[in-house]
């Protein structure tokens, strides 16, 4: 009996763990439709950007080159928000769950509050089954203090959460002081879910021309580890669904993002990769095929069984395991 991949996230039920990230590649019925074939458990729908709620479309380009944010300039590279405003990015929403029947997770990529209320409650009504808040910030104010930060990403949280009936999940950078304490305080404001991390643009710099060199910022394998040592350590403090992204290239650092505690992985990079989409399916195989070598027969029965407890062995995923590497390299 092949084991058995069924899984929930937000009270939503999904065939499978895999979960297509918010991208280009999830922003058209067309490519939702291929992504469902493919295998996903669910669509996080290409994002609306704040941008777009405060300027017309004609300066979109100028005003996302300015944000240090993979997945604008991963938009503006593919010529997406000359073709789709506001108005029409609620259309491609109905239009994307009437040729569907996997959950398809709307995306609002927003830094305030402003605009942010009444455009949520039109994409429920859209028909989305879920609402992903993408807080990419980068503070660059001297004069604000972390704790002015977070309360300003708490009210803009909490001004659409409460507005809305369908569950909301909130994607985050790794930059906060007390990240527990955050996500405690999201939870508290009916957050259903957490998306750990969100991955930073980071341009670079061309010496000869002297100016700075934009370019897409996929995730390789290895980057894996930063969310899964995260996810272990928050699992058991955080009542909130949480949903690993960065890195998961293959069922193995999808396995290793269950083990760790967290309730589904999104996939993003990886779809870009020569194999495309179908990575999915090859995910979902190999991962059916470990649960079976060791005996699983559904997810539940290893989710969470290595985040870390004082019980099993402590701070294995902090402090004791940095400490015992760093003398083991001395000792040899």
């Amino acid at each position: 009996m092949m084991p058995d991949l069924t899984t929930t996230y937000m009270g939503l039920k999904l065939a499978n763990p895999f979960i297509a990230g918010s991208s280009t590649l999830s922003a058209t019925t067309a490519k939702v439709k291929a992504l469902e074939e493919a295998g996903a458990g669910a669509v996080v729908f290409g994002s609306i950007f704040e941008e777009q709620i405060r300027a017309e479309v004609s300066d979109m380009v100028s005003a996302l080159e300015g944000q240090d944010n993979p997945e604008a300039y991963d938009y503006i590279r593919a010529d997406y928000p000359m073709q789709v405003g506001p108005e029409k990015y609620l259309d491609a929403i109905r239009e994307a769950k009437a040729a569907v029947k996997i959950p398809v997770i709307a995306s609002l990529n927003c830094t305030t509050k402003d605009h942010w209320i009444a455009y949520a409650r039109k994409i429920e009504r859209a028909g989305a089954d879920a609402l992903e808040l993408n807080v990419y910030d980068i503070p660059q104010n001297p004069a604000e203090t972390s704790a002015a930060v977070e309360e300003r990403h708490l009210k803009l949280v909490a001004g659409v959460s409460a507005e809305l009936t369908i569950p909301v999940a909130v994607k985050l950078g790794p930059n906060y002081t007390s990240l527990a304490n955050f996500i405690s305080r999201l939870t508290a404001l009916d957050v259903q879910a957490v998306v750990l991390f969100n991955r930073f643009f980071q341009p670079t710099i061309n010496i000869e021309a002297l100016t700075l060199k934009s370019g897409l910022n996929l995730s390789r394998p290895q980057d894996s580890g930063f969310p899964v040592r995260w996810i272990a350590l928050l699992r058991r403090h955080v009542p909130c669904d949480i949903a690993m992204t960065t890195g998961v290239h293959s069922a193995e650092e999808a396995i290793k993002g269950l083990l760790a505690g967290a309730n589904v992985v999104q996939v993003c990079s990886a779809l870009y990769s020569p194999a495309g989409v179908s990575v999915l399916g090859k995910m979902q195989a190999d991962m059916a095929a470990w649960m079976d070598r060791h005996g699983f027969s559904r997810i539940a029965d290893f989710r969470g069984k290595l985040a870390d407890t004082e019980a099993g062995g402590g701070q294995g995923f902090a402090r004791a395991q940095y400490v015992k590497e760093l003398m083991r390299r001395r000792d040899s």
